[in-house]
């Protein structure tokens, strides 16, 4: 594994090479590996086994994955950081059944990081702007595990996210693309610019472009807005609005169109075009705002460390524009969260809560996305009555960190929140793990590297 990542890293590097001077100096850095082993339960929750039928419930559901990593990283002329990291993950496939197929150990390989980041300006260690490209995990805030809306959310529909092949930390969005960042008045203003290739969100590899600015007017205080055109740039843009009945609305009466409607507004056919007759949409605009008070650095004790006694919070919209019938009202697509670092006096070197509440009275579902790529919530509008939305609107998280010695870490986390579990074939659940009110789970990690 090191022997590729540094021949990756070596092919990098000369790419440069050849096109700058023969003064310039490439110095590497140690090498870094680690690896990381979790450990918990679904104490109570649902599993999806990847096809058409309702979830499964569970309760105290084992699970546990490993990951390995190795990273090289090297500085080009003091003016391009190179870092690439290549990794694997054990993971076990969830619901577990009698089949030695779903109860073996997987094993998938991956990339965690493969960028570079350009400083301009006379003095690239204070840089007027820098440029990051590749492939990066992108974040904006303090939150741990639920927030950061603006990249990793959708926006029609506007599924939130958490965890991943990771359950813990991992409150980031894994961009590819462009990120010039421009700092100003000596870091009291910071702006943003963002391009990326959808990779997650459907349909992917499309570019959304973004900007967010983040400005701290006092030293305890930092604030930031930003706003994302989802899927604005794209090569095969009839996918955004797909012309069929499944997608289709009347204008008249607001209502969606499907298959088993008597009469379509649509005329007959499922690709038939009328006057009557629109179409949802994948592409639009989401917005986020947020805000972060150092109650420490306020108050200012000295037992009370940078950051260990911190209010943060973040809102969002998901979708500027409304849509009929999933997305009238604008106040069902704005999530909130709230955290906040809560000090331990040395006992530990993080303890967080966090709480999201959002009032959606559709499910946050991604079924109809990922099999029929829908921009819609749920899989058919006429078997599903908001009225008896039953989906908990309040998510929440507790995580907690210490260090033990040099390169040794343990974590612990106990959450309701947007986790979905992946099956045999690596598909993920359509639906969190951890619906309804009283659905919550734990994980334990111990972390090492070197």
């Amino acid at each position: 594994m090191k022997r590729i990542a540094t021949g990756l890293l070596k092919a990098s590097a000369l790419a440069v090479l050849v096109a700058t001077t023969a003064q310039a100096e490439l110095v590497r850095n140690p090498t870094q590996v680690g690896t990381s082993i979790d450990l918990g339960q679904i104490v109570s929750g649902t599993v999806w086994d990847g096809s058409n039928a309702p979830t499964k419930r569970t309760e105290y559901q084992v699970i546990t994955r490993t990951g390995v990593y190795l990273t090289e990283s090297a500085v080009y002329n003091e003016r391009l950081a190179i870092q690439l990291t290549i990794g694997g993950l054990f993971w076990f496939a969830l619901p577990e059944t009698p089949d030695f197929q779903d109860r073996r150990i997987q094993f998938g390989p991956g990339v965690g990081q493969a960028q570079g980041v350009y400083s301009f300006g006379a003095d690239p260690r204070n840089p007027a702007a820098t440029l990051q490209f590749g492939l990066f995990p992108h974040k904006y805030s303090d939150a741990v595990n639920l927030g950061e809306y603006l990249y990793r959310s959708g926006t029609y529909p506007g599924t939130l996210t958490s965890g991943g092949w990771s359950y813990i930390n991992s409150a980031a969005y894994m961009a590819q693309g462009l990120n010039l960042t421009v700092p100003m008045l000596n870091g009291m203003l910071r702006h943003n610019f963002t391009l990326f290739l959808e990779r997650d969100l459907e349909p992917t590899n499309d570019l959304s472009p973004g900007y967010m600015i983040t400005a701290r007017p006092l030293p305890y205080l930092e604030l930031g807005a930003g706003v994302v055109w989802a899927h604005a740039i794209s090569l095969n843009s009839d996918r955004l609005s797909p012309k069929t009945a499944r997608n289709a609305y009347s204008k008249s009466t607001g209502l969606p169109v499907t298959s088993e409607t008597t009469v379509s507004p649509c005329g007959t056919g499922a690709d038939s075009l009328s006057g009557d007759c629109g179409y949802y949409t994948f592409r639009g605009f989401k917005t986020a705002a947020r805000a972060s008070l150092d109650i420490g650095m306020l108050i200012g004790t000295e037992s009370i460390k940078a950051g260990d006694f911190k209010l943060y919070a973040e809102a969002a919209l998901l979708g500027v524009e409304d849509q009929p019938y999933f997305y009238e009202k604008k106040v069902e697509r704005m999530p909130v969260m709230v955290g906040l670092n809560v000090p331990t006096f040395g006992i530990l070197d993080r303890l967080t809560g966090e709480v999201e509440y959002r009032a959606s009275p559709f499910p946050n579902s991604n079924q109809i996305l990922l099999q029929e790529m829908l921009p819609h919530p749920v899989n058919d509008a006429y078997s599903y009555d908001p009225a008896d939305a039953k989906y908990n609107d309040i998510k929440w998280t507790v995580y907690g960190r210490r260090s033990i010695t040099d390169g040794v870490s343990i974590y612990a986390q106990a959450a309701s929140d947007h986790l979905r579990h992946f099956n045999r074939s690596a598909t993920p659940g359509a639906e969190p793990a951890t619906p309804d009110s009283n659905d919550w789970y734990y994980v334990l990690r111990l972390e090492f590297g070197i």
